[in-house]
């Protein structure tokens, strides 16, 4: 799937290109799906605390800025806080070091290195903070920040199929393992002993994540069929379940002509369309898991 630049933070287009094969000869599926994505939080995306860790004028704008990139659970900020272990001013490069071990990834270690030698005594305090605990994590295996528990898992499009739930389900949980500092707990609630009390695996708080399919669609448009999906997520601090945030997205996928000769091409469609729906919503996941993880 190749990412084409889109209109706005929250609009991307994809596209996205599937070698089928079609008796003697291969034909190419192409179709252009269309994000969108919102969130219940209101606070500042990923792009704008790069921007402000690479520009503001404020030192102190700087610093919160790699702070709060620190806490986002992507490992999209490693760049931009590894960029500003070289910044001027050296409180924004201890933050820097600081955020780096708050996101505990492990391939940020060799750039920590390269500045033990910083001018700063404090800097270099924090770095050497920075590389022994990702070091540690390493050897130890990385401790989560939050847990997952996924919740019920819904088809509410009116197409009646146990597979679309299955999709969800599934996708859901490869999709938020991906995310650094989140551990995602079995199906069957296996993993770190959980205090039922306090919604917490040791000191690992844990949030409930539920979702729902609320379109799925097929509709012709002349010779072509026009594909359509909208998924929501619920988080839910625990152990109360009290609703903290939602994130959805939605995609959608035009299939040509030739495209609707094929049912095997048909299903890969909708199937995809659903994956870019998931990945709408879940895209900016982490600042609403925090929230949920009262972190």
């Amino acid at each position: 799937m190749r990412l084409l630049a889109g209109n706005g933070e929250a609009d991307d287009q994809y596209s996205y290109e599937s070698p089928l094969m079609h008796s003697s000869r291969r034909a190419l599926l192409s179709l252009a799906l269309l994000l969108s994505v919102s969130s219940a939080l209101a606070t500042p995306g990923l792009d704008e605390l790069t921007d402000q860790l690479k520009s503001a004028a404020d030192f102190r704008v700087r610093v919160s800025a790699a702070l709060q990139l620190g806490k986002s659970l992507t490992g999209d900020a490693a760049l931009p806080l590894e960029a500003a272990l070289d910044d001027s001013n050296a409180s924004v490069r201890a933050a820097a070091a600081a955020a780096l071990k708050n996101l505990g990834d492990q391939a940020a270690l060799p750039v920590l290195k390269a500045h033990r030698s910083d001018k700063s005594e404090a800097v270099r305090a924090q770095v050497s903070a920075a590389i022994k605990s990702l070091e540690e994590e390493r050897l130890t295996g990385q401790k989560p920040k939050v847990l997952i528990k996924l919740g019920m898992m819904k088809n509410e499009s009116g197409v009646k199929s146990k597979k679309i739930e299955s999709e969800l389900a599934d996708s859901s949980r490869r999709k938020l393992s991906a995310l650094p500092g989140v551990r995602v707990l079995a199906a069957d609630g296996s993993g770190p002993s959980t205090d039922s009390s306090s919604g917490k695996a040791g000191s690992v708080p844990m949030v409930m994540v539920t979702g729902n399919i609320s379109e799925l669609t097929a509709l012709r448009e002349g010779r072509s069929i026009k594909y359509s999906a909208s998924v929501e997520y619920v988080l839910h601090t625990m152990p109360e379940q009290a609703i903290a945030a939602k994130v959805s997205g939605r995609a959608s996928a035009t299939a040509t002509e030739r495209d609707t000769q094929d049912a095997s091409t048909l299903a890969e469609i909708r199937r995809s369309v659903l994956e870019a729906a998931i990945a709408s919503a879940l895209r900016r996941a982490p600042p609403a898991l925090l929230a949920a993880a009262r972190l």
